[in-house]
């Protein structure tokens, strides 16, 4: 049995599942097409609350993918965890009305679950300026 058939037999019955969705149809499907497995059908603030809570506390996914209209709408508190968490990564994308304003970006989430800068590509020391060169004069 090759690594593949064995990740595709985890993730079909539910043992691990390591990208989830939450959202509504529309977004479910197109995920659905890209290969994600769990999804979760959410069509009010009340029911993404429900399956973010519960993917949150599962331990076995690694990155949530919500609807961002939906996690606005959640509770304060729930997003305060959703905020803190290093694991799940939660990353909420726009769903059929528009992006909302207020969401953070995907580099400013990595960088907060894994505590630095991926895509600083400055040299630790770098910001040093070297020395002025002697000029005979």
């Amino acid at each position: 049995m090759s690594m593949v058939q064995t990740m595709a037999e985890e993730n079909t019955n539910g043992k691990n599942n390591p990208i989830a969705l939450i959202g509504d149809s529309a977004l479910l499907a197109g995920f659905k097409l890209a290969g994600v497995q769990n999804l979760h059908l959410a069509s009010s603030p009340a029911e993404a609350e429900a399956a973010l809570g519960a993917l949150m506390a599962d331990g076995t996914t690694g990155i949530i993918i919500i609807d961002e209209g939906l996690l606005e709408a959640c509770d304060f508190r729930l997003k305060r965890k959703v905020e803190a968490a290093a694991k799940p990564v939660v990353v909420s994308v726009p769903g059929k009305h528009g992006p909302v304003e207020q969401t953070e970006s995907l580099s400013k989430l990595i960088k907060r679950a894994l505590g630095f800068d991926i895509m600083n590509k400055k040299q630790p020391g770098a910001d040093a300026q070297a020395p002025a060169k002697k000029t005979n004069a």
